[in-house]
C-alpha cells in the first residue's frame, strides 16, 4: 500500500510538470523551408521538424519548373530534414516545397520557395537596411503571426559603456527598425537623445507578451521632446520608461515608469556608471504566459520589476530589491539573464548572476561570489538530476573563478583550483571537442595570462591553448552533434592608473571607424578543418530557419545577413527554437552580452 501511494505521488508530480509545460504559450512556427543555390548548380533544401509532428513523420520533397510539379525523392525522407536537389534544370522558373507524410498519407504542404543565389563561400539570407549603416542588436520573433521569424534591429552599430575610461558622448541617436523575414521594411522609430548609445542604456526584448500570436517589442524609452543631457553629454536626469510597442506598426501599446534612478550616487558613483546598468527580459513566471522583467543594477543594488501585458496594459506582479534580502544580494549581477525552470514545476525562475530569484520575487539562492561575466545554463551533467550553470567570474577569486553549480540549490559541483583575477567576456560553451564526452567550457583572463578549456561535466582540464580570444562562438553547423566554432578577437586590457585629464581626453577623442564589412570570421572544428567563412560583425546565433542547426546573424553596413549551413545532415532534431530555455536564451540576445542559446536537455 505504501509503495502504491509513493508511485501515485510520483505520477501526480510528473503529470503536474508535463501539464504545466503543455500550457506554456509558445509561438507557432511553420516549416521554415529555405533553398540555397550551390556553386555547382545544385540546390540545398532545409526545413523544420516541429514538436507537434508525429514521431513517425517522414517527408516528400517537390519541385515545380514553370508550374510543372514533380516529386524529387524515391523514398520518403526519414533521417534528416534536408535534401540536395542535384538535377535542377538550367532553364525555367523553379519552386520547392516539402510535404509531411504520416502513415502513408500526405499532410499540409509547406510554403513554396525559390532558391537564393550563392553570393559567397557560405550561404546567407540578405535583408537590405534603409541606409549604409550597421546595427547593434537584433530581436528575433514572429511579428505578423505567419509562422516565420522576423527581425527587429537597433541601429547604428556603435555604442559606448557607462564605465570610467570607456564612456564617450553619443554622436547620434538610436533607431529601432522592424523587418519581415522576406525583407519587407515595416517601420522605424527614433529613441531620441535621452537614450544614450550603448547597450546598458537601451535594452530591448522582442516576444509575444499578450498571447495573440504576434510579437511585441519591450524596451527602455525616455521623452524625445526634451533633451536631458548634461554639459558633457551624460543623461543623469529626467523620466525613464518601459514601453511596449506593436510589432507590426511600432505604435506604443503600454508604458510604465522604469525602476527609478533616484540619487545617482546611491548606486555607487556620481558619474552614472552603476546607475546606468539596465536590462530587460521575460520569463514564464506562472508557467503559462510570458511576463516582462524590468531590471536595474549589476555592480551594487539590484532590482527587478515584473509585469504582465493584459488588455493593452502592463499589470504589476511584484518588485524585487536585493538590498531587502537577508543577507543582501548586492553586486552579484550578470551582463544578461537566464529565465529557466530550475525546479521542474513548470514555472520559470530568473538567474541574474550569482543568484536566482524565484517566480514570486524572492531570492532562491545566492553564492555571494560577486559579478560573473559569463553564465551558461543547461543539462551539463545528464546523469545528475536537474540543470546546472557554468560561471566565469570577473570578480577576483582565490578558487572557483571558473565553476559549475547546481542551478536549483546553488551547490558547487566543481571549480577551478587556482586564483583568477578577471575572467572576461562570454567565453565559449558547448559540445565542440570530439574526443571529450559531453560539454566543454572555455574561458580566459582579460589580461591574456591564462586560458582554460574544461570538460564541463567533470571539471577535467582539457587544454590551456588560446582558442581564439575571450569569446569564440560555438554552434551546430556540420553533420552531427559536435559543434563548430568561430574564434573571437582578444580585447586589449584597459590601461591602468590613467589620470583624470587622460581619461577626459580619451573620452573626447574620436574613435576610428571600423566597418563591419571588413571583419571576417572562420567557422572551424576544434583542431580540425574549416567549414566556412562569414563576413560582418556577429550579432546573434539562433535556429532561425531550415533544419535544426543554427544560423549566424551578422551586421554588414546596409545589410542584415543570416548565414546558414548547407552541409547535408544525416540526423534530425526538433527545431531548437521550440525548446523553452533555448527560445528564451535566443530572445535575450537582444540585450546585454551575446550568450549563444543553450538547450534544456543534453542532445545525444
Amino acid at each position: 500500500m505504501k509503495l502504491r501511494y509513493s508511485l501515485l505521488v510520483v505520477m501526480m508530480f510528473v503529470f503536474c510538470i508535463v501539464n504545466a509545460n503543455a500550457q506554456r504559450q509558445m509561438e507557432k512556427l511553420d516549416r521554415g523551408l529555405v533553398a540555397f543555390a550551390q556553386n555547382n548548380g545544385q540546390v540545398y533544401l532545409g526545413w523544420r521538424l516541429l514538436k507537434a509532428d508525429s514521431g513517425g513523420v517522414v517527408f516528400n520533397v517537390y519541385r515545380s519548373t514553370d508550374d510543372k510539379a514533380m516529386k524529387l525523392n524515391d523514398q520518403p525522407i526519414a533521417t534528416s530534414t534536408n535534401f540536395v536537389d542535384r538535377d535542377v534544370p538550367t532553364e525555367g522558373s523553379h519552386q520547392w516545397w516539402v510535404v509531411p507524410v504520416v502513415d502513408g498519407k500526405e499532410l499540409e504542404a509547406s510554403k513554396h520557395v525559390g532558391a537564393m543565389k550563392r553570393e559567397s563561400e557560405t550561404a546567407y539570407v540578405s535583408i537590405p537596411l534603409q541606409g549604409d549603416y550597421s546595427f547593434q542588436k537584433i530581436g528575433i520573433a514572429d511579428l505578423n503571426g505567419d509562422g516565420a521569424l522576423d527581425y527587429v534591429v537597433k541601429q547604428p552599430g556603435r555604442g559606448t559603456d557607462p564605465g570610467e575610461g570607456h564612456w564617450r558622448p553619443s554622436p547620434g541617436t538610436y533607431k529601432v527598425e522592424a523587418y519581415l523575414h522576406d525583407g519587407t521594411f515595416l517601420w522605424s522609430k527614433d529613441l531620441g537623445w535621452n537614450i544614450e548609445q550603448g547597450i546598458w542604456w537601451s535594452p530591448m526584448v522582442v516576444y509575444d507578451f499578450d498571447g495573440d500570436g504576434k510579437a511585441e517589442i519591450a524596451l527602455k524609452t525616455a521623452p524625445t521632446d526634451v533633451d536631458y543631457r548634461k554639459g558633457e553629454g551624460r543623461v543623469l536626469d529626467g523620466p525613464e520608461y518601459c514601453s511596449v510597442w506593436n510589432g507590426m506598426t511600432g505604435e506604443e501599446i503600454a508604458r510604465v515608469d522604469w525602476i527609478a534612478r533616484g540619487n545617482v550616487s546611491d548606486w555607487g558613483d556620481s558619474a552614472g556608471n552603476r546607475a546606468s546598468r539596465h536590462q530587460i527580459g521575460m520569463a514564464y513566471l506562472d508557467g503559462k504566459r510570458p511576463s516582462l522583467l524590468v531590471i536595474r543594477g549589476t555592480y551594487t543594488t539590484m532590482k527587478i520589476d515584473a509585469y504582465n501585458l493584459v488588455d493593452g496594459k502592463l499589470e504589476p506582479l511584484w518588485k524585487w530589491n536585493g538590498d531587502d534580502e537577508n543577507p543582501q544580494v548586492r553586486g552579484q549581477g550578470l551582463h544578461g539573464i537566464h529565465a529557466v525552470d530550475v525546479d521542474g514545476d513548470g514555472r520559470d525562475e530568473i538567474l541574474n548572476g550569482s543568484s536566482v530569484v524565484d517566480e514570486y520575487g524572492k531570492i532562491l539562492w545566492c553564492n555571494q561570489m560577486g559579478h560573473p561575466d559569463m553564465a551558461y545554463v543547461t543539462d551539463i551533467i545528464p546523469e545528475r538530476p536537474g540543470l546546472e550553470v557554468a560561471y566565469g567570474y570577473e570578480s577576483k577569486q582565490e578558487i572557483n573563478g571558473i565553476s559549475v553549480f547546481d542551478v536549483k540549490t546553488g551547490e558547487l559541483i566543481w571549480g577551478h583550483p587556482h586564483p583568477t583575477t578577471h575572467i572576461h567576456d562570454q567565453g565559449m560553451f558547448g559540445d565542440f571537442v570530439p574526443d571529450n564526452p559531453g560539454l566543454e567550457f572555455y574561458s580566459a583572463e582579460q589580461n591574456r595570462t591564462g586560458y582554460w578549456l574544461y570538460a564541463a561535466a567533470t571539471g577535467k582540464l582539457l587544454d590551456t591553448e588560446n582558442l581564439g580570444g575571450l569569446s569564440p562562438r560555438a554552434l551546430y553547423w556540420g553533420d552531427g552533434l559536435i559543434k563548430a566554432y568561430m574564434p573571437g578577437r582578444i580585447r586589449g586590457a584597459r590601461p591602468q592608473n590613467q589620470s583624470a585629464a587622460q581619461l577626459a581626453e580619451q573620452r573626447q577623442r574620436p574613435r576610428q571607424p571600423r566597418r563591419n564589412s571588413d571583419q571576417t570570421s572562420k567557422i572551424i572544428q576544434y583542431k580540425g578543418e574549416q567549414l566556412g567563412e562569414i563576413q560582418g560583425r556577429v550579432i546573434g546565433i539562433a535556429d532561425c530557419f531550415g533544419d535544426w542547426r543554427e544560423e549566424i546573424i551578422v551586421s554588414v553596413e546596409g545589410e542584415l545577413r543570416i548565414y546558414s549551413t548547407t552541409i547535408p545532415a544525416t540526423r534530425r532534431n526538433v527545431c531548437l527554437m521550440q525548446d523553452p530555455l533555448y527560445r528564451q536564451d535566443a530572445a535575450l540576445q537582444a540585450m546585454g552580452y551575446i550568450y549563444p542559446p543553450q538547450l534544456s536537455y543534453f542532445v545525444k
